[in-house]
């Protein structure tokens, strides 16, 4: 068999995996794309695209069929499911997460206000030097 039918095959089966909605490779977040089925089948950068055939005849209508019934918001807590967590733990994650991105968010701004004083302090010894 040929090198260009295996990774076809290759393509075919991640194509398979990915609208089951059990991939191997990568998350089942968002929405189809070329890009998702390149990754999933384990190929290199844009790879796909070499197969004009496969990409026009299969994938796209494919990808347009599955994005056009697409819901995040049922996909999200499916995954969430399907790891075993209930909405009480799910709505705990999710505090949980807020609290630890604004506490990074207060870090960043107090890090960023002290770089910025000491610019000012900077600043302001250089032009001092430039009026003397």
């Amino acid at each position: 068999m040929s090198q260009k039918l295996v990774t076809e095959e290759r393509l075919k089966a991640a194509l398979e995996r990915l609208l089951a909605g059990k991939p191997e490779r990568i998350n089942n977040v968002g929405k189809l794309s070329l890009n998702k089925i390149n990754n999933e089948a384990g190929l290199g950068h844009s790879y796909i695209h070499k197969f004009e055939d496969f990409v026009r005849d299969i994938a796209k209508p494919a990808i347009e069929a599955f994005n056009a019934n697409y819901d995040p918001l049922k996909t999200e807590h499916e995954s969430k499911k399907s790891h075993g967590l209930n909405d009480i733990e799910i709505l705990k994650a999710r505090i949980d997460k807020e609290i630890r991105l604004k506490e990074l968010y207060r870090k960043e701004r107090d890090e960023l206000k002290f770089i910025n004083k000491n610019l000012e302090q900077q600043n302001s010894r250089v032009r001092l030097r430039v009026v003397i």
